[in-house]
């Protein structure tokens, strides 16, 4: 029995509708890693699924837009967590490749000038620093390619004192709001 042809067109939209929403949620919802060297060893650490871009406010403050990365230092005992959380100026948009240096100042990396990058934060465990050895990386530098409202994509390097370096990729979408 044939359907007429006002019922199928409904029945197809419906279809590709659940189906694309279903091919949505089995996205990655972050990709990347950190290769190159850490306290002499070669080191891979992929990005964890839950780093993501967030939004958030307090009553009454300004919103504050970061991007969240947390990475998975595979075979490092001493080191349980490993990521950053990259601060933003409230609607920082990118659409092409955009570097921001990074300078050591009183335990932590601060960006070279006034830019998109309002703040950086590394962290370690569930802690905010760095470790003892190596320490706060030399110099760094964090790349955006490309940024949006509900995107991130880019890089960053660290350079450690003792001639370490990381170089961290990343590509997150906004958090959810479940």
């Amino acid at each position: 029995m044939s359907r007429p042809p006002r019922t199928v067109l409904p029945l197809l939209a419906c279809a590709l509708c659940v189906s694309s929403c279903y091919w949505l949620d089995t996205l990655p919802r972050a990709s990347g890693e950190c290769v190159g060297t850490h306290q002499g060893r070669r080191v891979h650490w992929p990005l964890r699924e839950e780093s993501s871009l967030a939004h958030r406010s307090a009553q009454g403050a300004l919103p504050d837009t970061f991007i969240d990365l947390d990475y998975t230092p595979d075979g490092e005992p001493v080191l349980e967590g490993f990521g950053v959380d990259i601060h933003l100026v409230e609607g920082a948009r990118v659409e092409e490749d955009r570097t921001v240096g990074l300078r050591p100042r009183e335990g932590q990396l601060v960006p070279e000038e006034p830019s998109l990058v309002t703040r950086w934060v590394g962290n370690i465990g569930g802690a905010s620093g760095y470790l003892a050895s190596p320490g706060v990386p030399v110099e760094g530098s964090v790349t955006l390619d490309e940024l949006s409202g509900v995107a991130a994509e880019g890089s960053f390097l660290y350079r450690y004192s003792d001639g370490g370096a990381l170089t961290c990729t990343f590509e997150v979408i906004e958090a959810s709001s479940e």
